[in-house]
C-alpha cells in the first residue's frame, strides 16, 4: 500500500503572503483622466488574460476542454464594462467581472484601487439558509431578523444573482450566499449599480411593510455592531470544556505561523492527556468558525490524535489511491515553486518535498512538458488490509462556516471518514481542481493576478463539490454561547 505525499499537506501559505513573480510593478501612478483610466483598465484585463493564459493549468487540462474559452468570455466581459465608462470604480468593477466569469476563488483577479465610503440604508443584512434578514438596524420601524422579500418589484433571490454575484463569489455555491448577502444593500459606489430605492420586509408574525431606503456613509460606529454578524466570536486555538461533558476544539485557522504551530502543538498534547475524558464524553465538537484554509497539516494531525494514527491513514489510503497532482511548469510557475526552497528551508520534511517538486517543474519546463507530474511516495507504513476501527466514538459535532474551503475543506475530508461525525451549520464552499495559488501584479500596479500552480486529477471531491450540513443552523446569532445550546439540544 501507498501513501501519497503531496506539498499542500504541509504547506498552503496565505494568499496574501505569497510573493508575485509576474510583471513587477514599480510603486503605481494613478491616472488623472478618463482616458487614462480606461487605458489602464484596459490593459490590466489584458494583463491578467495573459499571465492566467500562459500560467494556470486550465490551459492544457484535458478534463476541462472549456477552460480557454471560459478565459476569453472573461475578457470579453471584463472589456465591455471597461468600454462603457472610465474611473478608479470602473477598474475594480471589470477587473472583479474578470474573476466572477471564471467561478473559482483559486483564480482570477482583483483590483486594489481605493474604494469610497461604503453607504447603507440604515441597517445590515445577512443571508441566511434561503433568506436575506436584517441582522442590525438603526431604522425605528425596522427589527433583527425581518426578511427582506424584494426590493423595486424584484426577489431578493433574483437581485442577488444580477446585483452580487455578477461581481462577487459564486452564484452556484450555498456558502457564497451567506458570504455575499450583505452586499446587497450596501453601496460600495459600483458604477455600474444604481442603489436600490425600495423594499419589502416580512416580519416574524408574517406582516409585510415596506420602507424607502434611504442611503448615506455608514458611520464607524456600526462596525461593533458588526463583530458577529458573520462567523460569530473567534476563539483561540485549543481545547476546552465548557461543559463537564462536552469538548470543545477550537480551529480559527490552518496557517502556520509561530504562534499557531505552538496553539496546536499544545491542542495536540492536551488531547493525548485527555482523551480518556474524551472517550467517554457526551459530546466533543470541532469549531471552524472563522477558518479560511491554510495547511491541511494541523486537521489531519487533529483526526489522528482523535481517531488515531493508522486508522486515519487506512482510511485517508482508500480515497485518495487514484490522485494525482500536475504542476504546470511554466516558468514564473516554476520560479515561484524554486523561491519557496528559501521559505522552508528550516523544515527538513518540507524542503525535501519542495525540492523534488521544483526539480521535476525544472525538468518538465526544460523539455517542453506543460506538467510536472507528482509521484507516488511508498513508504513502510504497516498498515494492516484488514479494515481497523476506532475507539473514539464520541458524538462529534463540526461547526462549519459557509466560507470553509481549501484547508478547511480537507478538514471536513477527513472527519466525515467517521461515522460519529455531524456537519452543523452552513453549507461550505468549494474548491475547483486548482490549487497552491501565486500572485503576480497588474502592470498598473493596481492589483494582483491570482495563479493555480496545479491540478488534482481523481481528486475523490470534485470541482465545485461543497458539503451541505447534516444539521441546518440558519439562526442570525453564531456566538460561542448560542451554538453551545444549540448543540446540546441534539
Amino acid at each position: 500500500m501507498t501513501i501519497k505525499t503531496k506539498i499542500t499537506n504541509y504547506l498552503l501559505l496565505p494568499i496574501l503572503l505569497l510573493p508575485a513573480f509576474v510583471n513587477a510593478a514599480q510603486e503605481p501612478i494613478i491616472p488623472t483622466t478618463p482616458e487614462q483610466w480606461r487605458s489602464i483598465t484596459d490593459r490590466d484585463i489584458e494583463a491578467a488574460y495573459s499571465i492566467t493564459a500562459h500560467n494556470h493549468p486550465g490551459m492544457f487540462d484535458v478534463n476541462n476542454p472549456t477552460f480557454p474559452d471560459l478565459l476569453k468570455k472573461a475578457k470579453a466581459e471584463a472589456l465591455t464594462l471597461s468600454a462603457q465608462a472610465s474611473g478608479p470604480q470602473v477598474h475594480a468593477a471589470a477587473i472583479a467581472r474578470f474573476s466572477t466569469v471564471l467561478q473559482d476563488g483559486h483564480a482570477g483577479a482583483f483590483s486594489s484601487v481605493d474604494r469610497p465610503a461604503r453607504r447603507w440604508p440604515g441597517f445590515r443584512t445577512v443571508w441566511r439558509g434561503d433568506a436575506l434578514k436584517v441582522y442590525y438596524s438603526e431604522s425605528n420601524n425596522i427589527s433583527k431578523g425581518d426578511v427582506i422579500s424584494q426590493c423595486d418589484g424584484q426577489s431578493t433571490d433574483s437581485l442577488m444573482r444580477e446585483r452580487v454575484f455578477k461581481f462577487h463569489g459564486q452564484v452556484t455555491q450555498p456558502g457564497h450566499w451567506w458570504q455575499q448577502g450583505w452586499r446587497l444593500l450596501i453601496d460600495e459606489g459600483n458604477p455600474f449599480l444604481t442603489p436600490l430605492k425600495e423594499c419589502e420586509f416580512v416580519k416574524a408574525n408574517g406582516d409585510t411593510y415596506t420602507h424607502v431606503l434611504n442611503w448615506s456613509v455608514r458611520p464607524k460606529s456600526v462596525s461593533k455592531h458588526l463583530e458577529n454578524a458573520y462567523n460569530g466570536d473567534e476563539l483561540p486555538i485549543d481545547l476546552t470544556w465548557p461543559e463537564k461533558n462536552i469538548g470543545w476544539i477550537a480551529m480559527p485557522s490552518f496557517s502556520s505561523t509561530e504562534k499557531q504551530t505552538a496553539a496546536y502543538n499544545k491542542v495536540f498534547e492536551k488531547i493525548q492527556q485527555q482523551r480518556s475524558k474524551l472517550l467517554t464524553a457526551k459530546t466533543v465538537v470541532l469549531d471552524l468558525r472563522h477558518n479560511q484554509g491554510g495547511s491541511s497539516y494541523w486537521s489531519s494531525q487533529i483526526a489522528k490524535e482523535l481517531w488515531g494514527k493508522k486508522v486515519v491513514e487506512q482510511k485517508t489510503a482508500g480515497t485518495t489511491q487514484n490522485e494525482q497532482v500536475w504542476w504546470i511548469a511554466s516558468k514564473d510557475n516554476t520560479d515561484y515553486v524554486e523561491s519557496l526552497l528559501d521559505v522552508v528551508k528550516d523544515q527538513p520534511e518540507v524542503l525535501k518535498i519542495v525540492k523534488t517538486v521544483a526539480a521535476g517543474m525544472a525538468l518538465s519546463l526544460k523539455s517542453g512538458e506543460p506538467f510536472y507530474v507528482e509521484h507516488e511516495t511508498n513508504t513502510l507504513n504497516n498498515i494492516p488490509h484488514k479494515p481497523l476501527t476506532s475507539d473514539f466514538k464520541t458524538k462529534l459535532f463540526v461547526i462549519v462556516p459557509p466560507q470553509c474551503a481549501s484547508a478547511c475543506l480537507d478538514a471536513l475530508d477527513k472527519f466525515k471518514l467517521f461515522e460519529n461525525t455531524t456537519l452543523f451549520g452552513a453549507p461550505s464552499s468549494a474548491d475547483s481542481l486548482y490549487m497552491e495559488v501565486r500572485l503576480a501584479d497588474l502592470p498598473s500596479g493596481l492589483g494582483k493576478v491570482v495563479v493555480p500552480n496545479k491540478v488534482y486529477v481523481n481528486r475523490a471531491r470534485g470541482a465545485g463539490d461543497f458539503y451541505k450540513p447534516d444539521v441546518a443552523y440558519n439562526g442570525l446569532d453564531w456566538t460561542t454561547n448560542v451554538l453551545l445550546e444549540q448543540i446540546k439540544m441534539l
